[in-house]
């Protein structure tokens, strides 16, 4: 696992932050063959083949337990579909998780700022329910292509702030 810290921030602020069990994560999904899914309400998406990238909240009790829980139902051992991540994790790998340490809601922040990006492609509507972003979820059919546009996010993110702590995991 990758850690990266704001060059700004002290050794007692990034103590600090490494306690802190909320914030916003980025999981990257790779789905091999297109998939026609009923994301609850939302509609029927034809989803293509490719990789995305999900953002969402940790900022409600459970912290970044709900990462846990993506990943369970990813793997199959959660079989509830509740956000609309959910129905898309289901068909498709959680393949990288980014987590960031905040007490601040910067979701939509790291949206519009995803959703400027000409090489990604937003799937409008997808878990953006409950705010008026366009989306929360990205398209790339290379995953060079998604992983540079998160890098670039995350680094712009430490840059403008020094409260963020940030961890990268590739899960394969």
């Amino acid at each position: 696992m990758n850690k990266l810290n704001s060059p700004s921030s002290s050794p007692k602020q990034r103590k600090a932050q490494s306690n802190v069990a909320s914030g916003v994560y980025v999981l990257v999904l790779s789905l091999i063959r297109a998939k026609r899914v009923t994301v609850g309400q939302l509609r029927t998406i034809e989803f293509a083949p490719g990789f995305y990238a999900y953002i969402g909240s940790a900022m409600g009790p459970g912290g970044f337990k709900r990462v846990a829980r993506h990943l369970d139902v990813s793997a199959g051992r959660n079989k509830t579909h509740r956000w609309h991540i959910d129905h898309l994790s289901a068909v498709a790998e959680i393949i990288g998780i980014s987590k960031i340490a905040t007490g601040d809601r910067i979701e939509c922040e790291m949206a519009r700022n995803l959703a400027l990006n000409p090489v990604l492609t937003g799937v409008t509507g997808f878990g953006s329910s409950d705010c008026r972003c366009c989306t929360h979820l990205f398209y790339a059919r290379h995953l060079h292509d998604l992983e540079n546009a998160i890098q670039n996010l995350l680094n712009n993110l430490c840059q403008e702030t020094s409260r963020l702590s940030v961890s990268v995991e590739k899960l394969r």
